[in-house]
C-alpha cells in the first residue's frame, strides 16, 4: 500500500506565509491552530511536557526541547488559552531532572561495558574518553552534555557506571536543566513575540524548527570545543589523584 508523502517540515513556514493567497492551506492552518489551542490550554499539556522531558533524558529522539519551545511560543503568540509559563518551566525542569537521574541510576545497574556498541570500536573509545573527562572535568562536562541530546544520555549513564557521586551529579544536573529549559523558553519567547502577530502557528513552527537547528549547531560547537581544548589530553594516563571525580 502506498502512503502519501507528507510535506517537508522545513516548508511548513513558507506554506503558512502564503496561505492567504492559496485557499487550500488556510483551512488546514485554522484546524491545526484550533487543535493547539485546545491542547495548550489543558493541564494535560503540562503532564505531557513533563513526561517527554523525562523520556528524552534516556531516549534522545523524543522532542522534549521542541515542546518547551512550542508551548512558550504559543503562550506569547496566542495568549489567553495556554498553560502558565511557570507551569511550563517547573514541569520541564522536574521531568528532565528526574529523567537524568533515572539514566544515572540505570548506569549503576547496567554494566555499560557489556553493551556491544560500547565495548568495541568507536563506542569503546567514546566510553573511555567520557570516563576520563568525567574524572578530569566532571561538573563542566555534565553541564555541557545536557545541551547535546545524544551526549547527555551517554554521559549520565557513564557517570552512574563509573561511580560519580550522585549528590554532585544532581547539583550539576539541576543547574544545567534550569539553563536548558530557560534556553528553550527564550527561543519560544523570541519567535512568539516577533511572528505571533503574523500567524501564531507560524511562530510556533519557526520556533521549534529554529530550536532543532540551534541544537545541531550547539552539538557541533561542543564537539569542536572538546576536540580543541580537551581531546589532546585524553590519551594521557590520569595522575594518581584523578581517581576521584573533579568538582
Amino acid at each position: 500500500m502506498l502512503t502519501p508523502a507528507l510535506p517537508n517540515v522545513t516548508l511548513i513556514p513558507v506554506l503558512l506565509l502564503t496561505a492567504g493567497g492559496n485557499g487550500g492551506w488556510m483551512p488546514i492552518s485554522q484546524t491545526i491552530t484550533e487543535w493547539i489551542h485546545s491542547f495548550a490550554g489543558s493541564p494535560l499539556a503540562l503532564l505531557f511536557l513533563s513526561g517527554l522531558c523525562f523520556t528524552d533524558a534516556f531516549f534522545p529522539p523524543v522532542p522534549a526541547e521542541s515542546i518547551v519551545i512550542g508551548l512558550t511560543s504559543w503562550y506569547f503568540a496566542a495568549p489567553g488559552n495556554v498553560v502558565p509559563l511557570p507551569g511550563i518551566f517547573f514541569c520541564a525542569v522536574i521531568g528532565a531532572t528526574l529523567g537524568d537521574s533515572f539514566a544515572f541510576f540505570l548506569g549503576t545497574r547496567i554494566h555499560v561495558q557489556r553493551i556491544k556498541s560500547w565495548r568495541e570500536g568507536k563506542g569503546e573509545r567514546a566510553f573511555a574518553r567520557t570516563t576520563k573527562l568525567l574524572h578530569k572535568r566532571g561538573t563542566s562536562f555534565i553541564f555541557a552534555a545536557r545541551f547535546v541530546p545524544g551526549g547527555r544520555v551517554a554521559v549520565n549513564m557513564c557517570a552512574g557506571a563509573t561511580g560519580f557521586p550522585y549528590s554532585r551529579f544532581l547539583r550539576t544536573d539541576l543547574a544545567a536543566v534550569i539553563c536548558w529549559v530557560a534556553y528553550g523558553m527564550c527561543i519560544g519567547f523570541t519567535s512568539g513575540s516577533i511572528l505571533g502577530p503574523v500567524n501564531p502557528l507560524l511562530a510556533t513552527v519557526v520556533g521549534m524548527t529554529g530550536g532543532v537547528i540551534l541544537s545541531l549547531l550547539l552539538d557541533r560547537l561542543v564537539d569542536w570545543l572538546q576536540r580543541r581544548f580537551q581531546w589532546g589530553h585524553l590519551d594521557s594516563t590520569p595522575e594518581s589523584g584523578d581517581s576521584t571525580p573533579a568538582e
